[in-house]
């Protein structure tokens, strides 16, 4: 019985809290422990049930000396559950890249229509590091940031937060899974010539064309997506 009245409260509590949370910064102190049990009228017990369930929602870390912290809102935790779903077999990496497909190829669109000078430098830029890490096998990780931060720029010149909020965490899956996999990059000439192609029609301002390069871009790596990975890979889990 008591521990159903701790559940109940702490699960009040931690929403209560939740709405302070999220008007404030990354970073930010939350009371203390001792405080928050006497502003509530809470035993420590409750105020520590309530701290794990902030942390599983993503909200805030504890670290020693410092208590709880706004966390940043980096996806993590969705990029938890692609990996998850695909363990239990509700999801494969083909219907992922599916996801992929549909978001940004209307991204690309937005993007096209929204973006600004320093979206266009940024895009530039990371095309740029595509090509000198292109032939230099050691630098595989190297193209590899760079192939996923081409994107997350695209996400971030729709002008739609909520892109990034999803792009992120689904770039966090794939960035752990091709850097396991040996057939990453599958034809990097290609990645960084319809790239290029991308960046072009988002700088001309033309929403169309920019849809039509990504889409040829996502659909060439699901065509071949098998060399991406390797043979009965296992599927990455984040800490």
């Amino acid at each position: 019985m008591a521990e159903a009245l701790h559940k109940r409260l702490s699960e009040t509590l931690a929403d209560k809290l939740q709405d302070e949370i999220v008007r404030l910064a990354p970073g930010e102190r939350l009371p203390t422990e001792a405080e928050l049990a006497r502003r509530f009228d809470v035993s420590r017990t409750v105020v520590r049930e309530t701290a794990r369930l902030l942390i599983q929602r993503g909200l805030v870390t504890v670290k020693p000396g410092r208590g709880m912290t706004v966390a940043e809102l980096d996806g993590r935790l969705i990029a938890e559950q692609y990996g998850l779903l695909m363990r239990r077999s509700e999801g494969s990496f083909a219907q992922l890249l599916e996801l992929r497909l549909v978001l940004e190829v209307e991204m690309a669109q937005l993007a096209a229509a929204r973006r600004t000078e320093q979206h266009l430098a940024d895009l530039e830029d990371a095309n740029r590091r595509l090509a000198d890490a292109l032939d230099r096998p050691e630098a595989r990780d190297e193209f590899l940031d760079a192939d996923l931060r081409f994107h997350e720029i695209v996400a971030q010149a729709s002008g739609n937060p909520f892109f990034s909020l999803v792009i992120g965490p689904l770039n966090g899956f794939l960035r752990d899974t091709y850097r396991t996999g040996p057939g990453y990059p599958s034809e990097a000439a290609n990645t960084l010539e319809e790239h290029v192609q991308i960046a072009e029609a988002i700088a001309a301002g033309d929403p169309s064309r920019a849809r039509f390069a990504t889409e040829n871009h996502l659909r060439r790596v699901m065509r071949h997506r098998d060399r991406l990975l390797a043979e009965k890979q296992p599927i990455p889990t984040r800490t």
